[in-house]
């Protein structure tokens, strides 16, 4: 059989980890039509909330206080949705599905 040449990964299989940073409030994470962000890791220089939208609107995915967050359990954000930060600088690693 030939190999593909659709250079797209296969959905539901994970991206190599990526890691985002934002000084201040605003998209860590852009959202992108069709993708899950898993987000693994969280660096906060201030005490944060991380949702789907700007100003902690819409829903919120996690409060993150100053510090490092090593999650146990990684964090699925909605399907097709980005992360914003509330406060601070973040720093975050994830993969997309």
């Amino acid at each position: 059989m030939a190999r593909s040449t659709n250079s797209k990964p296969t959905q539901g299989v994970p991206s190599a980890s990526v890691t985002a940073s934002k000084a201040g409030a605003g998209a860590v994470v852009a959202a992108s039509s069709g993708d899950t962000i898993i987000i693994t890791d969280i660096l906060a220089s201030a005490a944060t909330t991380l949702s789907t939208s700007a100003a902690g609107a819409d829903t919120i995915i996690a409060y993150a206080p100053a510090g490092a967050t090593n999650l146990n359990q990684a964090i699925a954000v909605p399907t097709s949705s980005g992360v914003y930060s509330s406060a601070g600088n973040v720093t975050m690693n994830y993969y997309i599905i």
